[in-house]
């Protein structure tokens, strides 16, 4: 058997940090009156397991030293080896001097264990109601991006409800959840949207029902992560959220942790506390009542590809940032614990294979009634709240990007400084670019008028530095990176005050633009801007950027240069020369001439390439032509495109696809299509229909099948068919678009320019209403040969009238197509009757579903 010595060793190695300084605490305070002696500090400051044991029986013999380890275990709440300790107690050969009596000092120490235990109990309620009001305290404002010094807003005042979703939306519901416009609505989630309480609740589809202990958020740029982080934290310490989830809750920046100094989980966890000493090893040894919030995962770097024999699973040693945070994620720390992490998409794969069995939930933004919502916090006013966003909702494609937070935010911050300074609401630009340079504008005047000149160096380094970090993919720079693009001290906060820069609070002298997309908008200001004699910052001898477009036009059209999209977007909207204009008047800086005759050179050799399908896409190039918004450039280089084929995923695209059409009245052949399917299913479609040979032909089609074509997106395609003479055959078949969306498409069958002979119209929710205009329509129309109306509900009346109609002689129709189960059999023998009459008209009935 082992000797006293070991054994008692034994149990103190079952002791974590925190119980073993515990347990030396109370041998240096033994109560003397026990007849066991105490041991100097000198003895135990220092010493191990093993030592801690031999300085005890050295001091007391075994016997007290035994007795001394009971005792203890007992008053420091170690229930487990008190009682295996009283029970595994030596025979002792010769006894001696007892340290308690046997009936009263039982009774003393389980007293004083008690009491112990109660006041341990009260310090843990006493931190974690001290946890809590800090954490309140923390997370209750938030600041604006443009926030000035001090400046804060109560997030429950402003914050707004996001739609959440568990599973991923197919891309044709996408449409209808991210860019709905008009009348359309977010994706019906399933019964009631997922709502934070909900977030940890097990699968009721899984038949284990097993916790669900890591959830993974993810969402695009802007699309409000971190908000909702931050209500989460807020939520919880109000007593309103996971109450009987978890204990403590632990909101972690992945970006500052990642560029902090190396240290312990335990450190990390204090560091989210109070100044009032945490109690770090009980939250550790409760960690399954503990949820660790990381927000902004896909800006952690390092340790992910790593072996896993280089994680840390000790939270008491120190380790780089991206290793201790990748600890976690990989459950080689703390693996009872629950992980709440935000993400943006791009990120998801790379922290898929970290996971087991996470739960995704999407954040997909504002739906239209949030919206409205969002406007109304936004403005104290109610009358302000009520102009600005019945001017946004007017502008379908404005209101429309609103459903992200951030875009909300800009619009509503430049709406109110123009009803602040007392101007009124001009037409609102439908465009990112616009919305973006009037929010700049609006910063700037924020600054006084007569002072535009001060604002042209300054600007200058400020696009220099975006661009060179969008070159090398940088969006964190030092103090040394601004003096290197002329931006000195003054100038920082002066930025910082006008919202372009946002200083990292835990991050000294690290910056970044408040937001990707602000960096982007500027580096495209960095091409557009003129050189100016001598440019270059002052003091450095730092090469710039280089300002020629053809090579950002050439690296934009590489598919892995996926990070110029916007740059280039912004560039195209940021010369159009009514703004170019505004620029140069309101930043005392000369826009450059020549960009508008390269881009203009770059798109027509992009149209005479061979694969049209070459990165950038048509569709891409509409988005280019969209935001500059000026009929006459568009015109001009839609000239070039006498073949258009583009695949439509979004409304927005139906949007500029449309203005870009209209803008193209040359065109011979356009064939609009819409992703829905998956590449097997269409190859199994498009042989389908090569065998029955009811395809759209090569030349002259348009198709728009299942697209989530709607009545308010008919006007547009009723202008393609008044403008576009080369237009034979549309096919619309499974689009909402109701007796409404019909009548606004019929103003462009009936206009004379319209030459289209086949038009397929199935299941898109007509009644007999729409009969009437297809009468119309099949009166005058000299091109229309062949009308498909399957599976609409036309009724009996509806398709009497069209038998009407194709009784006259001025009809040209040659095929029409119905489904039976719409009309009686009366109906059908008059339909038949017909077919006798005119012999030369081809009806075709499909069966009943």
């Amino acid at each position: 058997m082992a000797s006293t010595r070991c054994r008692l060793a034994g149990y103190l190695e079952d002791l974590d940090c925190s119980d073993f300084k515990k347990f030396k605490m109370y041998l240096e305070d033994y109560p003397p009156q026990s007849g066991c002696t105490p041991l100097p500090r000198g003895q135990t400051e220092r010493a191990d397991h093993m030592d801690l044991a031999t300085a005890m029986i050295d001091f007391n013999g075994e016997e007290q030293a035994w007795t001394m380890a009971v005792w203890i275990f007992a008053a420091i709440n170690r229930r487990d080896l008190h009682e295996k300790a009283k029970r595994e107690q030596p025979q002792w050969d010769n006894p001696t001097v007892e340290c308690r009596e046997d009936s009263i000092e039982e009774e003393w120490m389980g007293l004083l264990g008690f009491l112990s235990r109660i006041s341990i109990c009260k310090k843990k309620k006493d931190f974690s109601r001290t946890y809590r009001r800090h954490v309140r305290s923390k997370f209750h404002c938030i600041e604006d991006r443009n926030a000035r010094l001090g400046e804060s807003v109560n997030l429950n005042k402003r914050y707004t409800r996001l739609q959440l979703v568990r599973e991923h939306p197919s891309r044709q519901e996408r449409e209808r959840e991210l860019l709905a416009m008009g009348g359309s609505r977010l994706r019906d989630a399933p019964p009631g949207p997922l709502r934070l309480e909900s977030l940890f609740d097990a699968d009721p589809e899984d038949e284990s029902l097993e916790p669900v202990h890591t959830v993974v958020v993810q969402g695009a740029a802007g699309i409000g992560k971190t908000i909702l982080a931050r209500k989460i934290m807020l939520e919880w310490a109000s007593g309103k959220l996971f109450q009987d989830k978890f204990d403590y809750l632990f909101y972690i920046h992945c970006r500052e942790v990642s560029l902090a100094t190396p240290r312990s989980l335990g450190e990390l966890i204090a560091s989210c506390c109070p100044d009032a000493g945490p109690p770090v090893g009980r939250i550790v040894r409760k960690s399954s009542r503990v949820l660790f919030l990381m927000d902004g995962f896909d800006e952690l770097q390092g340790a992910f590809d790593e072996h896993t024999g280089a994680l840390c699973t000790d939270w008491q040693v120190a380790a780089r940032g991206d290793v201790l945070l990748g600890s976690l994620i990989r459950k080689r720390l703390l693996p009872q614990a629950s992980l709440l992490i935000t993400t943006r998409p791009a990120a998801l794969e790379k922290l898929q294979h970290l996971l087991e069995r996470p739960r995704h939930v999407e954040v997909l933004g504002f739906s239209e009634a949030r919206r409205k919502e969002y406007f109304f916090k936004y403005f104290s006013s109610e009358v302000q709240a009520q102009a600005a966003f019945s001017l946004i909702q007017e502008n379908e494609v404005l209101f429309a990007m609103c459903f992200i937070p951030l875009v909300c935010w800009i619009v509503c911050t430049g709406l109110k400084q123009r009803m602040d300074s007392g101007e009124s609401l001009a037409q609102t630009s439908k465009t990112t670019t616009a919305v973006y340079v009037s929010f700049l504008s609006c910063l700037l005047q924020a600054r006084g008028a007569g002072h535009e000149h001060q604002h042209s160096a300054p600007l200058r380094g400020l696009c220099s530095l975006a661009a060179d970090g969008i070159w090398n993919q940088k969006v964190l720079f030092e103090e040394s990176d601004l003096r290197s693009h002329g931006l000195w001290e003054g100038d920082v906060s002066a930025f910082l005050r006008m919202s372009l820069f946002q200083k990292e609070v835990d991050c000294e002298k690290l910056y970044s633009f408040i937001h990707m997309t602000f960096q982007e908008f500027f580096a495209a200001m960095y091409y557009v801007l003129g050189e100016e004699e001598g440019a270059g910052p002052a003091g450095s001898c730092m090469e710039l950027p280089s300002r020629d477009v053809a090579v950002l036009l050439e690296n934009y059209g590489r598919f892995e240069k996926g990070y110029l999209i916007f740059v280039v977007r912004f560039l195209f909207g940021l010369v159009n020369q009514e703004r170019a204009s505004y620029l140069e008047k309101n930043l005392s800086c000369k826009m450059s001439q020549q960009i508008r005759a390269e881009l203009l050179r770059w798109i027509e050799a992009k149209a005479r390439a061979k694969k049209l399908q070459a990165q950038p896409s048509q569709l891409e190039l509409f988005y280019c032509l969209f935001e500059m918004q000026e009929e006459g450039f568009v015109r001009r280089a839609m000239g070039h495109f006498p073949k258009i084929e583009v695949s439509l995923t979004t409304r927005m695209d139906h949007v500029v696809s449309s203005f870009c059409i209209r803008n193209c009245p040359s065109v011979q052949s356009l064939s609009l299509g819409f992703l829905h399917n998956s590449p097997e299913e269409e190859e199994e479609e498009e042989d389908e229909e090569g065998e029955e040979g009811t395809g759209p032909p090569a030349n002259g089609a348009h198709s728009l099948v299942n697209s989530g074509l709607t009545s308010s997106g008919c006007s547009a395609l009723a202008l393609v068919l008044r403008t576009t003479k080369s237009l034979t055959h549309l096919y619309l078949r499974g689009n909402a678009l109701g007796d409404t969306g019909l009548k606004l498409l019929c103003v462009g069958l009936l206009h004379p320019g319209c030459v289209l002979q086949m038009l397929e119209l199935d299941n898109c929710s007509l009644t007999s209403h729409s009969c009437w205009d297809l009468s119309t329509v099949l009166t005058s129309s000299r091109s229309l040969r062949k009308l498909s109306l399957s599976n609409n509900d036309l009724g009996d009346l509806g398709v009497m009238m069209l038998c009407e109609v194709l009784r006259q002689g001025a009809c040209v129709l040659r095929s029409l197509q119905l489904n039976e189960m719409y009309f009686n059999y009366a109906t059908k023998c008059a339909l038949e009757t017909l077919q006798e009459e005119q012999p030369g008209l081809d009806l075709v009935f499909e069966p009943s579903w």
